[in-house]
């Protein structure tokens, strides 16, 4: 039985920069990082120190030569925050691409996206 969630696993052409993207504009700090032969293999990032949720920057490439047998497409992740208007402006002042803030089905979010093009959803939380 699963008890936790504890990891998004995140394929991307460059490491190092989407993460310095994830902790420079979005706020997330960096939990590990592992590399091989001078190439980053992978960067593990949290939203905050006592979270149990992480996502983990992994090199596409690599990860396509090791096993090419897996879907490299970006999952559709739902952040949450208390503040998304304060959020999305932040983004958008630091010249992230960032969506319009919308409601439907009851949810307030919008959405943004990395370095590289993925896309990411937050909800507005009490």
């Amino acid at each position: 039985m699963i008890t936790k969630f504890g990891n998004v696993m995140i394929y991307v052409e460059n490491p190092r920069e989407v993460a310095d993207f994830w902790v420079d504009t979005v706020g997330f700090t960096k939990v590990d990082e592992q590399a091989v032969d001078g190439t980053t293999l992978f960067i593990e990032l949290t939203p905050a120190a006592d979270s149990d949720a992480h996502i983990t920057l992994f090199d596409r490439n690599v990860v396509a030569q090791s096993s090419p047998e897996l879907d490299l497409a970006t999952p559709s992740i739902l952040f949450k925050s208390p503040n998304i208007t304060e959020m999305r402006e932040t983004l958008a002042a630091a010249g992230t691409t960032v969506g319009d803030i919308i409601e439907a089905g009851g949810m307030t979010t919008f959405n943004f996206a990395d370095p590289e093009g993925n896309w990411f959803a937050v909800q507005q939380v009490a």
